[in-house]
């Protein structure tokens, strides 16, 4: 999934992401950007269980807060669990 975000330098751009457990079971997860990833992101939770596929989702935060303008800045989020693994792509601009 790709997502598109925009700020002005110095503020902060606030994407929500619920992630939905594909399987019916309590899964530990993860969340992180890969290395190369603009430092201009930053996620929470980074890791904590999921509920069961019927249960409540997973709401991972991501924030966008360029410090410049002018420039695009790239993240790749992955958030995996020992069954499954989702990847976000954000591209950011001001």
């Amino acid at each position: 999934q790709v997502f598109e975000v925009r700020s002005s330098p110095r503020q902060t751009h606030v994407t929500e992401i619920n992630v939905i457990n594909d399987y019916n079971t309590f899964a530990p997860f993860r969340c992180a950007f890969l290395p190369g990833s603009s430092a201009a992101y930053s996620v929470t939770p980074d890791a904590g269980t999921m509920n069961r596929r019927s249960g409540e989702p997973v709401n991972v935060v991501v924030r966008y807060t360029p410090q410049e303008s002018g420039t695009i800045q790239e993240a790749i989020l992955i958030f995996e669990t020992e069954d499954m693994k989702k990847a976000y792509h954000f591209i950011g601009s001001t």
